[in-house]
């Protein structure tokens, strides 16, 4: 019965009848057995840092930018260091937004190094009507359904076993079930979800790079450090002196613009 309240939860995205299509028995699913097993594997330990009931609380990664269409190759090769701690911590440190800089949240705050970084993301110009309520200030970094629930999350995604890369490595393509993309696209049109895809790379089934893109565009990173605890150390959320602070609405603002921009750039890159 699980499996079918964790469809439920999906039903405003117009999931179901693919959800169903996917779990259903047939021959062809179980060839790919094994590839969903493996992205099970992958994305598990990760979301269950996300649920209050994992066992792990607490994230840290290093990323490396190996290339992104447009841009240069003297400018790949940057670090980016992430923490996360659900519900109210997250911290990133290294080329951000195109510039080098700190962001750490904690709570409804966000500390911002260089300060000058807060200027480069200007909040959207408010609508004159809303039929809805709009949130304010941050939202907790938790998954938006029951943790008992995580063992079905690769249902939505589907499968593709790829050549294995240049380095030896399992290679699985995932996408959005295309009914879900379609839902998803129709209420939110500029994020073109149904063109996006990502390829793990996996090296003795841990998570080695990632590629993500549409078409025109895609970005590389290396996976060179991805761990769990269950509780990162205090230090791990410390700022720069010098870092700006910002609160509530006005750190949901900025953390908006900055998706603005980075999609734009995105865009930009494309065309």
């Amino acid at each position: 019965m699980k499996s079918f309240h964790f469809l439920r939860s999906f039903r405003r995205f117009g999931a179901v009848p693919a959800a169903l299509l996917l779990i259903s028995p047939s021959l062809k699913a179980a060839a790919r057995e094994n590839a969903y097993d493996q992205l099970s594997a992958t994305l598990l330990p990760i979301a269950q840092v996300f649920s209050p009931k994992g066992e792990n609380k607490a994230l840290r990664a290093t990323l490396v930018l190996e290339s992104m269409t447009g841009l240069p190759a003297e400018r790949t090769g940057g670090a980016l260091e992430l923490a996360v701690q659900p519900p109210w911590r997250a911290k990133i440190d290294g080329s951000f937004g195109f510039r080098k800089a700190t962001v750490v949240r904690e709570g409804q705050t966000l500390r911002i190094a260089p300060p000058e970084v807060t200027a480069l993301f200007t909040p959207e110009k408010p609508k004159k009507k809303r039929k809805k309520k709009q949130a304010e200030g941050l939202e907790p970094l938790v998954l938006p359904f029951p943790p008992e629930q995580l063992a079905l999350l690769p249902i939505l995604f589907t499968v593709k076993e790829l050549a294995k890369d240049a380095d030896g490595r399992r290679v699985l393509e995932v996408r959005l079930m295309p009914e879900l993309a379609r839902s998803l696209s129709q209420k939110h049109p500029e994020a073109q979800v149904e063109e996006w895809w990502g390829r793990l790379s996996l090296k003795d089934g841990t998570l080695a790079r990632l590629e993500l893109g549409r078409p025109g565009w895609s970005v590389a990173v290396r996976v060179e450090r991805l761990e769990f605890a269950r509780q990162l150390p205090p230090e791990t959320w410390a700022a720069p002196e010098n870092a700006a602070t910002l609160e509530g609405t006005e750190a949901r603002q900025w953390l908006n613009g900055l998706g603005r921009f980075l999609n734009g750039q995105a865009d930009r890159l494309r065309k």
